[in-house]
């Protein structure tokens, strides 16, 4: 992680950035501001990523292990390397192949640890990098749907997006998955977007269409996809659309996302036969069943809107009351209304309900709010000299509000937890640390016995050990025995007790308290 100096130069450089940004915007181009604001939010992020020098529980810390595990074998997405005990191949915490997830997020988390070493910066930084580039297709949404104005505000929300960040940090389930998944969305609707206001070149626009769409479904399967349904309403209700060449670009589209698609699931089909099928049929359930205890009432996702934008639910009201106004009316809104509405109809009626399904359409609400607010901005300046301040103010209040600087505080540092949240930040740490050292403290070639509840996961990725959060019953621990296998185990504060069977001069007790 990054020292506390370098930590507090980012977030000056952040601000600092911003500031020129808005200079820029105001006098220049709204276009190369955002150039700056892409910059002021990947320091934001890389100094954000940096608070936490532990995995987060959901599901940071799941998704770290499968990455480092990806390293060895890009084709073989495993939790656990080399299991000695039973495991249940339907447990996706527990298990060994693990096929949970779709793996491109999963490859860019590799792929970073490849280059920049095992550790939670590396983590993070593809969320960091993609939350900073999708800046670039929301502005440029918002410039071709609306004005320049709304684009670049829409770029501002979204640098300070509090909801987003904490999906950067690990901190908000489902993490990187949902920063990924969010990026290519949101970047299949931006090219779709470009192809129907260019006059030349729609065809490499649907291209990339698909290989966006396509990446998504990588990231988080068939939800990835809602660029199409969004695409096909189109043509039913826009006449002009209804023509051959529309009709192929769509088929091309959808055939370069099939070709980025099918390889991976045709061979871990193959591969991976039990648990790929499994993880079909378990993802077809969400729909019927509230899998997980993750229930709720057909209201849930409206209820939601709040904890994820809080006071600017208020701006994204008024900026879709602004589309119905007669000088809004004829612009192009239409698709990213229907996509919104899209996701929350089928995150809706599916049993399963989970607080970050809705947040892939974040960018578009985030676009409805800066409708409203630079739609408020343009009827204060009209009130005359007292106007410009409170434009000013609200510009302020508004950054403040969707940033929630001491909400960052709480869950970040010590110094400003809650005293709900600081005893655990505070255990995370100490145990966090003992897992650092657990290589030295075990030899190779020993499995580790006894750390707390799934920490198992956390243990395995910052050492090279073999590493359980149960113990063997008798039966397989003289199993293990007479196999030739090392055994240790952690006793003591912040773990069970272990049984009498284990406790003799044969299995290695570990003298690291995880309390």
């Amino acid at each position: 992680m990054l020292a506390p100096f370098l930590l507090n130069v980012l977030l000056v450089l952040s601000a600092l950035l911003a500031g020129v940004s808005v200079f820029v915007f105001s006098r220049y181009s709204p276009s190369k501001a955002v150039w700056w604001l892409m910059a002021a939010a990947l320091c934001l992020r890389l100094a954000l990523a940096s608070l936490d020098p532990f995995l987060h529980d959901w599901d940071e810390r799941f998704h770290a292990l499968v990455a480092k595990n990806l390293m060895v074998d890009w084709l073989r997405p495993v939790l656990r390397q080399h299991p000695v005990l039973p495991y249940d191949y339907r447990a996706w915490c527990c298990n060994h192949v693990w096929v949970h997830k779709q793996p491109l997020f999963l490859w860019q988390i590799a792929a970073s640890f490849k280059l920049f070493g095992v550790n939670e910066l590396a983590l993070r930084l593809p969320s960091a990098l993609l939350g900073a580039l999708l800046l670039w297709p929301v502005y440029r949404l918002g410039r071709l749907v609306f004005s320049p104005a709304v684009g670049y505000c829409a770029a501002v929300l979204l640098t300070f997006a509090y909801y987003q960040l904490g999906l950067t940090t690990g901190r908000q389930s489902v993490d990187h998955s949902d920063v990924a998944f969010m990026a290519y969305v949101t970047a299949s609707i931006w090219a779709w977007y470009e192809g129907q206001c260019s006059t030349s070149g729609k065809g490499r626009w649907a291209l990339l269409v698909g290989v966006f769409s396509g990446a998504a479904v990588l990231c988080k399967w068939l939800p990835g996809a809602v660029v199409y349904a969004g695409w096909a309403l189109e043509m039913l209700l826009n006449p002009k659309l209804r023509s051959r060449g529309e009709y192929a670009r769509y088929g091309l589209a959808v055939a370069v996302a099939a070709l980025l698609v099918l390889p991976w699931q045709l061979y871990i089909n193959r591969a991976f036969p039990l648990e790929s099928t499994f993880e079909r049929h378990y993802a077809a359930l969400h729909f019927t069943q509230a899998l997980e205890d993750k229930a709720g009432p057909w209201y849930y996702y409206l209820n939601n809107l709040w904890y994820q934008y809080q006071w600017l639910v208020l701006l994204i009201a008024a900026g879709i009351g602004w589309t119905a106004t007669p000088r809004l009316r004829p612009r192009p809104v239409r698709l990213l209304l229907t996509t919104c509405l899209i996701v929350f109809v089928f995150f809706s009626a599916a049993a399963t309900k989970m607080v970050s399904y809705t947040y892939v359409v974040a960018p578009a609400l985030l676009l409805l709010a800066a409708l409203g607010w630079v739609e408020t901005s343009r009827w204060l300046r009209r009130r005359g000299a007292w106007g410009k301040w409170a434009v000013a103010g609200l510009a302020v209040a508004v950054v403040l509000a969707d940033l929630r600087p001491l909400g960052l505080l709480k869950h970040h540092t010590e110094r400003f937890a809650s005293a709900r949240l600081l005893p655990e930040r505070q255990h995370k740490l100490v145990r966090t640390a003992v897992y650092r050292r657990l290589d030295a403290l075990v030899p190779a070639g020993y499995v580790v016995f006894n750390v707390p509840a799934l920490e198992d996961t956390e243990a395995m990725f910052y050492s090279h050990r073999n590493v359980y959060s149960w113990w063997p019953t008798e039966e397989e621990y003289r199993l293990l025995r007479g196999q030739g296998m090392r055994m240790a185990a952690f006793s003591g504060r912040g773990v069970p007790q272990l049984p009498a069977y284990l406790q003799g001069p044969d299995v290695r007790i570990i003298d690291a308290a995880l309390e």
